[in-house]
């Protein structure tokens, strides 16, 4: 695994906890579970919901560094080799 790929990772799973952790206070906040079946349904629902979030937030992030690591490689790190 490269350090780019791992730098990736790290972000993803740092982004993805924290998007999931939103996802599921902003559905503990708004959503009132009154019958019992609520009361899986909608956790479980959560958990689905967070998951997208997070893939989702993983691919841009993904994108980001990639962007950032060719304008390293093509603007600035050539300034430093001549």
């Amino acid at each position: 695994m490269s350090k780019l790929d791992l730098l990736k990772k790290a972000v993803s799973v740092a982004v993805g906890i924290g998007v999931s952790t939103i996802v599921n206070q902003i559905i503990a906040n708004n959503v009132v579970c009154e019958k019992p079946y609520q009361k899986v349904t909608v956790p479980l629902a959560s958990i689905a919901i967070g998951g997208v979030v997070a893939d989702a937030s993983s691919d841009w992030t993904d994108s980001l560094i990639d962007d950032a690591a060719e304008l390293w490689n093509t603007e600035i790190a050539p300034r430093f080799r001549k």
